[in-house]
C-alpha cells in the first residue's frame, strides 16, 4: 500500500465533526477501496474547548484555517 493520504479538516461543526467520525469509523473499508489509508492529521475550528463527540487530541490543532491549509502536515492535493 502507498503512503497514507493526510488530510486537514477546517471547521468542526456538524459537518466537519461528522467527516472526522466517518473517516475514523470506516477507515478499513476506505483503505481497501482507495488503496491507501486516509488519516486526519490536522484540524481547525474557532473553539478548542467545545465538545464535538470526536477525539481530535492526536491531531495538530490550528487556530487559523489558512495556516492549516499551508501546513506541511497535510497533503496539498487534499486542500479543498
Amino acid at each position: 500500500m502507498t503512503e497514507p493520504l493526510r488530510i486537514g479538516i477546517a471547521g468542526l461543526g456538524t459537518v466537519g465533526a461528522s467527516v472526522v467520525r466517518v473517516l475514523h469509523e470506516k477507515a478499513g473499508q476506505l483503505s481497501r477501496q482507495c488503496g491507501r489509508d486516509i488519516i486526519v492529521t490536522a484540524v481547525s475550528a474557532r473553539d478548542r474547548l467545545r465538545v464535538r463527540g470526536v477525539d481530535v487530541s492526536a491531531m495538530t490543532w490550528f487556530d487559523d484555517p489558512v495556516a492549516l491549509a499551508q501546513s506541511g502536515g497535510i497533503d496539498r492535493k487534499s486542500v479543498v
